[in-house]
């Protein structure tokens, strides 16, 4: 029997249509948190990973990747929620924000299986400049997601690609569900992620040259923490 609900927990403009697109092109309510979706304040620089994909400043940034999100998550039946904790790249304090389980605890639908990212691998070599670690605002949510344990919710976690696909193999730990999806549906996730024309570039040099090899992006996993 499937939950009320399932909610996935996209760190980013982007994250549940590259990792959970068997989650939302399946059956039943599925919702979708963007939690680091804020726009910045008029005039803030481009950041790290924007300056690979984004013209203008920060703001008109953030404001076409969520135009975009939108058009992608659309294809799949699915409307998205936007919380305005900003992108590690414009926070001025390395550092989460202390509100975030509690942020998410207000949104969740009592009942609802909780998908959030399983940051077990850094970003693929090659594809930006930063620390061969997990990106921090994807940990940031991992944390958020397990602590909301305790309030009765069922976490799994999701191999967050392309940063699972490092070396070309998805990563992810011994007895995760693997999805690997099929034709028309590997198809049909290609055409969501194009609708982020913003990021195309970015994600294929991220992906190792491309992102629209099956192996690859056809292929998602989730687990029980």
């Amino acid at each position: 029997m499937l939950p009320a609900v399932i909610t996935i927990l996209s760190p980013h403009l982007d994250d549940a249509v590259l990792s959970c697109w068997h989650v939302l092109a399946g059956p039943g309510e599925v919702a979708v948190v963007n939690v680091f979706a804020g726009v910045p304040p008029a005039g803030a620089p481009v950041g790290w990973w924007d300056r690979l994909s984004g013209d203008g400043d920060g703001r008109s940034v953030v404001e076409g990747r969520r135009v975009e999100d939108r058009a992608a998550l659309a294809l799949a039946g699915r409307e998205p929620v936007n919380l305005d904790f900003l992108d590690r790249q414009y926070r001025p304090d390395a550092q989460p924000p202390p509100a975030l389980t509690d942020a998410l605890r207000e949104r969740l639908p009592a009942g609802a299986l909780v998908l959030a990212p399983g940051a077990v691998t850094p970003m693929p070599g090659g594809a930006v400049v930063q620390p061969a670690e997990p990106h921090p605002d994807h940990l940031a949510v991992r944390e958020a997601a397990l602590a909301l344990r305790e309030d009765g919710f069922e976490v799994e976690l999701y191999a967050d690609l392309p940063h699972a696909s490092a070396g070309g193999r998805l990563a992810a730990p011994d007895g995760a569900e693997v999805h690997v999806l099929a034709d028309e549906a590997f198809a049909a996730k290609l055409r969501a992620v194009r609708r982020y024309a913003s990021q195309v570039d970015a994600l294929a040099r991220a992906f190792g040259g491309r992102f629209d090899d099956s192996a690859l992006l056809g292929r998602e996993a989730r687990w029980k923490p």
